[in-house]
Formats: C-alpha cells, structure tokens, sequence
C-alpha cells in the first residue's frame, strides 16, 4: 500500500496558481487591497524610519507578488526580491515594468538555497520565514547576502501561529507551510548561522493597533476615552516586554 506525503515546498511553490485570479488580483494589490492596510502601513512606516537614507541595497526573500519590494524602492532604495513562486515574480515583474523602477528586479528562487553576493545592507523577511521548509538555511542565505555589520529585519508571526484557523485553513487547503515564529526561536538560529547581535522590539503593528483605535471613535464619553486610552498603553507596554514571543527582531551579521 502506498501514500503520498504532503509536500508544503510544492504547495508554496504553486500557491499563486491555486488562489485563482481573485486571490492574485488581491496579492498584486497589497497593502491597499488588504483590510489589514493599516497595520502593513504602519510596519513599512517604521521601518523605513530605521533604516539608513536611500539608496541602500536591501534583499526582500520570500516576496511574493513585489509588494513589499516595490514599496522600499520606491522609497529610492536598490531592492532584489526573491521567491519561489514564478507565477508570483512573473506578476512582480509586470508591475515592476510599469512602475519603471530601475532599481528593483526580481529573482524566481529558492530562498533555502539562493546563493546571493555579500553587497547588501539589509534583509528583510516579512511573514516569508515561516513559511520556509529549512528556516536555518533561509537565515544562512540572509547571512551570507549581508555585508559586514549588515542588518536582518525579520516581521514574523509570534508564538502560536500555527494553531490559528487562518494558518490552518492555509495548511489545509493549499498545503502550504505555516509555523510559528516567535523572535526568540529567530535569534536562537540566526546566532547558530553567525549573527552576533540581536534587538527585541514589538511589532510597528501592535503599537499603532495599541495606541490609534477605531474604539476610540466609538465612545464619545470623556471618560471612557480616557480608559481607552489608558488601556491602549498598557496594551503596548505589554507588547515591549513580551517581544520576544511576538515582535519584531533586528539582527546584524
């Protein structure tokens, strides 16, 4: 008797085919395609504020349709973005040409086992590392592409992720990779690949969430702002001293 394992590299690979063409009109169009808009706007927002001034050189892997990579270059930074989806780069590509950014092309690859030169500043993974089948080579490609003092940031779903419904539809469905990715388990293997630093911060999302509410046009009592408020910033303390189960990691080669 025989079975076939699942295979959640081919179902990475192929996801871009088995969304149909709502789901990749959908890629194509983050982050304003997104409800969750305002929560990429706010990570992208904070992290340009951290990196150097343009033009830097920065390796998006893990994609997907470009939206990520097209946003860093348009902020004037020289961007290569990476993934193993074709239908995925071929989309990222398209857009690309009509944007007529010379300084952003695209690679159709494995981020496993891409072999990049040593001349970025920057890598980024954003929620790309989780999706990974070896995330200890993904981070060795990140280290090898850093030039020294380099920096990965890496904006990836925290602890329990995997048992969230929307991650195991995905498993279900497309067959596709969804593991948890808290920072502290990041660190431990990127220090096992050769990073010698690394910083906790909450993700740019939960502080906008926890700070700039919708609640807060909900209750126009004085006083119930005021607890909402209240609220909000002990919501955000909490994500600073929780950041090592779900935040944002920095780590420099």
């Amino acid at each position: 008797m025989s079975s076939t394992a699942p295979d959640p590299k081919a179902g990475e690979k192929a996801y871009y085919r088995a969304i149909g063409e709502a789901g990749r009109a959908h890629a194509r169009g983050k982050p304003f395609s997104d409800a969750e808009c305002g929560k990429y706007l706010a990570d992208f927002g904070a992290l340009l504020a951290m990196m150097e001034p343009a033009p830097r050189r920065v390796l998006d892997l893990g994609c997907g349709t470009g939206w990520t990579s097209l946003f860093l270059a348009r902020a004037g930074h020289d961007v290569t973005g990476v993934d193993l989806a074709e239908e995925a780069i071929a989309a990222a590509r398209e857009i690309a040409a009509r944007e007529e950014l010379p300084r952003l092309s695209y690679v159709a690859a494995d981020y496993e086992s891409f072999a990049p030169e040593p001349i970025y500043d920057y890598v980024l993974f954003y929620d790309a590392l989780h999706h990974a089948e070896d995330e200890t080579a993904a981070l060795r490609t990140a280290y090898r592409a850093l030039k020294p003092g380099g920096v990965v940031f890496a904006f990836e779903p925290g602890a329990g992720h995997h048992r969230t419904p929307g991650a195991r539809e995905a498993v279900s469905v497309y067959g596709v990779h969804e593991k948890e990715m808290p920072p502290g388990k990041v660190w431990r293997l990127g220090r096992a690949v050769g990073f010698r630093r690394a910083l906790y911060l909450p993700l740019p999302r939960q502080v906008s969430g926890g700070l700039f509410r919708r609640d807060f046009l909900r209750h126009p009592s004085g006083g119930r702002l005021w607890l909402e408020r209240l609220w909000g910033f002990f919501r955000v303390v909490g994500r600073v001293l929780f950041a090592r189960r779900s935040g944002l990691l920095l780590m420099w080669k």
